[in-house]
């Protein structure tokens, strides 16, 4: 047993010294290519190295490296992050790779590379200035419908604006990404900064409309969790001047709703009423109002 024992310790020390000597020699062979110009090649034995030491921050360094000049910025970006990673003490040359990747892949309209480098800047140096690309970037996300990318890179946009007016300009694109996850509780923070602000009057009038959409999404937050009373101050607000005609309308629904699970029927009633004044016949709210009411008939003695 104890030879069998003895002879396996043997073949793994074989086997993992193979290894070791198979990723230096692919590193080596990619040296070679690489100063030579060959960076497809260089890239590929590095590769090849990389699989068999994968805690090689040199080689990171090296992939990166060339895959910069083989134009996939992707894996350049990858290759930075992994190796700020890796090794703490080279954080400084992984920012300055993932700048340059950056920039690379704004220029190629590489949307994924972009993404992937800029995620790695907020990583290995959050206070490093990201330029105007993280504003391309974070309209890039919203366009794509990546809310959790959109919502990391606009506010960082909104810092690296211009000037004030079209900071807040893209702080209401990201109130609007906010409603949509329905982060209401921040998103109104957002708009009403906007509002406050008030340094661009086009986008201080969307921002009005904003507020008004969410205060209507966090009255029905609260009446979904059973906070008739919550529900109503947020529907109140909801029906504010400033808000669009369908937020008021969708507010009076919410307040048909408040007042049917507080027992008041004809308070519910008058409320839909309401909801459908302006509607068009179909449109979502109005039949939403209209099969409420048709309920509430069926329901009178």
């Amino acid at each position: 047993m104890n030879r069998l024992t003895a002879a396996a310790a043997s073949l793994l020390l074989v086997v993992a010294q193979a290894c070791t000597r198979s990723a230096a020699n692919h590193e080596e062979l990619g040296d070679r290519s690489y100063a030579a110009g060959s960076y497809e090649d260089a890239l590929a034995e590095y590769q090849l190295g990389r699989r068999g030491n994968e805690g090689n921050a040199a080689l990171l360094a090296k992939v990166a490296a060339a895959a910069m000049h083989t134009e996939d910025y992707a894996l350049a970006a990858e290759s930075y992050r992994a190796l700020a990673k890796r090794d703490r003490s080279r954080a400084e040359e992984a920012a300055d790779g993932l700048d340059r990747a950056a920039r690379a892949a704004l220029a190629a309209n590489d949307r994924t590379a972009l993404a992937s480098a800029l995620t790695g800047l907020r990583e290995v140096a959050p206070r490093r200035p990201m330029g105007r690309y993280v504003v391309l970037a974070a309209l890039d996300a919203v366009d794509r419908g990546d809310t959790a990318e959109a919502r990391a890179l606009l506010p960082v946009a909104a810092v690296s604006a211009v000037d004030a007016a079209r900071a807040d300009s893209l702080l209401f694109v990201y109130g609007m990404t906010l409603v949509r996850v329905r982060d209401c509780s921040t998103a109104v923070r957002v708009f009403e900064g906007v509002v406050r602000r008030d340094r661009a009057p086009a986008v201080v009038e969307s921002a009005r409309e904003g507020l008004g959409l969410c205060t209507l999404v966090q009255g029905q937050i609260a009446l979904e969790q059973g906070h008739p009373a919550d529900a109503e101050t947020w529907f109140r607000r909801a029906t504010a001047p400033g808000s669009s005609p369908d937020v008021v309308r969708g507010a009076f629904l919410g307040l048909g709703d408040v007042r049917l699970a507080q027992g008041d029927i004809a308070g519910a009633m008058e409320s839909y009423q309401q909801a459908l004044a302006g509607g068009t016949p179909g449109d979502t709210i109005s039949q939403r109002a209209q099969e409420k009411l048709n309920s509430l008939g069926k329901a009178q003695p």
